[in-house]
C-alpha cells in the first residue's frame, strides 16, 4: 500500500518505520520541517530503540518517499498521528487533529473521482464522540461530501510504549479497528494482515474508549502497587517481596506489566490520558474517585521518593541521578517523574550530577526540544556522558531507570537506591 502519516512523533515515526518494514510505500509529514527532512533523509527525527535502522532500510529500497502533501492525493491509506496535547480545562486540544483534517479535505476533493477510496485513519487519542461529532463533520466540509463513496474513515488506536514501539507493534496483544458502518475499515484490516493478533472490530467510539480505558487502568496500577509499596516500606516489610507474591497470581491479578512499586508514572500519555478522562467525567457529572485521585496519587508518589532518597544524606550533598528521560530506551522527558525528582532535589539545595545514555540535547526536537531550552536548562547543565567523576563524591546514587551498562558498579556500592522498585539499599 501506499500510506500517508501526519504527524512524525514518537507515534508516527514509529508507525511509519513499522510500516516499511511490512513492505509499504511511506511518505511523512510533520509542520516542523526539521523532522520532516530528517524522516526523508532515513534518520529518526526522534530517539526511539530500532527505528534508524528500518527507515535506513526503507529509504535503500526506495520506499520511503518524499514529505509531500499532494502524496495524499492518491494514497491508499492516510494515518493521522498528530499530539492532543492538554487544554487549560484539562480536556484534549484537537486543533493539530483539525488542521491535518483541513489539509486531508482540500486533498481529497482534488483527488480524481475515477480513483479508488482512500482510508483516512486516525491514531490520535480523542475522547469518545470526537470522531462523530467534531472530526468527521469537519473532514466532511473540506472534502466537499461525506465519507463512504470517495473516501473512509476510522479510528485505529496505536498502543505503542516509548522504548519498545516497534516490539508492540509487530507484537500487540490486539489490534482495535474503529469503523463509521459495518465493513467500511477493511483496508485497515488488510495493513494488518501479517500481524498475529486478535483483531476487534468496533464502532469509533468504543475504539476510542479503548485507548483512554488501557490508558487509565495502566497509570492504575502504577498508583496502586507504589500505595502498596508505600505502606509495606513504612511497616518496615520489603515491598519487593509483597510484590513477587502479589504479581505470582496471574490468574486473578491480570499480569505483571505495571505492577512493580518503585518510581512514579509519567510520559506524554499516562498523564494527559487521565487528565482528559476525569475532565471528561466532571463535565458528565459523574463520580469516580479513584481515577479522579490517580494523579494526586502520582504526585504524592513524587514528594515520597524525593523524602525517601534524601533522608540520610546531608543538606547539600551530592546527588547522582543515573536517568533523566521517563524510561529506558527514548530521550522522552515529557512528563518524566525523574525531571521531577532532578527539579526538586535542586530546589531543596543539593548539589546534582545526571547520566542519562538515552538522552543527547542535540538531538532533541519538538516539545522536548523547547523542554531543553526553557524548563530544563538548569537540569542540562548537569548532564554528564562519563558519570566515573560524580561516582567518586556521591553521597547517594539514585537508579532511575534500568542501567545495565552501570549493573556491576551498582552491585556493590552500598549509596545507592532504585527507584526501577523500591528495594535498593538505604545509605
Amino acid at each position: 500500500m501506499k500510506i500517508i502519516v501526519y504527524g512524525l512523533g514518537y507515534v508516527g515515526t514509529a508507525t511509519a518505520a513499522c510500516l516499511l518494514k511490512q513492505g509499504h510505500c511511506v511518505a511523512g509529514i510533520d509542520v516542523d520541517q526539521a523532522k520532516s527532512e530528517a524522516f526523508e533523509s532515513g534518520k529518526s527525527p526522534v530517539g526511539e530503540v530500532g527505528i534508524d535502522e528500518l527507515l535506513r532500510v526503507g529509504r535503500s529500497a526506495g520506499r520511503l518517499l518524499e514529505t509531500d502533501a499532494d502524496q495524499a492525493m492518491d494514497a491508499d491509506v492516510i494515518l493521522v498521528c498528530v499530539g492532543t496535547p492538554l487544554m487549560p480545562n484539562g480536556a484534549p486540544d484537537l486543533s493539530q487533529v483539525l488542521a491535518v483534517t483541513e489539509e486531508c479535505g482540500v486533498a481529497l476533493k482534488r483527488r480524481p473521482s475515477h480513483a479508488p477510496p482512500v482510508t483516512v485513519a486516525y491514531r490520535s487519542t480523542m475522547l469518545p464522540g470526537s470522531m462523530e461529532e467534531t472530526v468527521i463533520p469537519e473532514l466532511t466540509r473540506h472534502a466537499g461530501t461525506p465519507p463512504g463513496e470517495r473516501y473512509e474513515v476510522a479510528y485505529n488506536p496505536e498502543f505503542l510504549r516509548e522504548g519498545t514501539a516497534i516490539e508492540d507493534f509487530f507484537d500487540p496483544p490486539r489490534i482495535v479497528i474503529g469503523e463509521r458502518v459495518p465493513g467500511s475499515a477493511q483496508c485497515l484490516k488488510e495493513m494488518h494482515r501479517r500481524i498475529e493478533a486478535p483483531v476487534f472490530v468496533v464502532p469509533l467510539s468504543v475504539a476510542e474508549m479503548i485507548k483512554y480505558a488501557d490508558n487509565s487502568f495502566h497509570a492504575l496500577k502504577v498508583a496502586f502497587t507504589n500505595e502498596i509499596g508505600r505502606l509495606a516500606h513504612s511497616l518496615g516489610i520489603p515491598a519487593h517481596i509483597v510484590s513477587e507474591v502479589f504479581l505470582a497470581d496471574t490468574k486473578l491479578n491480570v499480569s505483571t506489566a505495571y505492577l512493580r512499586p518503585g518510581g512514579a508514572f509519567g510520559g506524554s500519555c499516562l498523564p494527559k490520558d487521565v487528565n482528559a478522562l476525569t475532565a471528561c467525567l466532571k463535565k458528565n457529572e459523574v463520580r469516580a474517585p479513584l481515577i479522579e485521585n490517580i494523579l494526586a496519587s502520582n504526585d504524592l508518589h513524587k514528594e515520597y521518593l524525593v523524602e525517601y532518597a534524601t533522608a540520610h544524606i546531608p543538606p547539600g550533598g551530592h546527588v547522582l541521578l543515573l536517568g533523566l528521560s521517563f524510561k529506558p530506551g527514548t530521550d522522552d522527558l515529557r512528563g518524566s517523574p525523574l525531571v521531577d525528582l532532578a527539579e526538586r532535589l535542586l530546589d531543596n539545595g543539593f548539589r546534582l550530577t545526571i547520566h542519562d545514555s538515552d538522552v543527547h540535547p542535540e538531538r532533541l526536537t519538538g516539545t522536548n526540544l523547547d523542554l531543553a531550552q526553557t524548563r530544563l536548562h538548569r537540569l542540562f547543565e548537569r548532564l554528564t556522558d562519563d558519570p566515573e567523576e560524580a561516582w567518586d563524591t556521591a553521597d547517594l546514587i539514585v537508579l532511575g531507570k534500568p542501567m545495565p551498562h552501570l549493573a556491576h558498579r551498582l552491585a556493590c556500592d552500598a549509596r545507592y537506591i532504585s527507584f526501577e522498585r523500591l528495594n535498593g539499599r538505604m545509605p
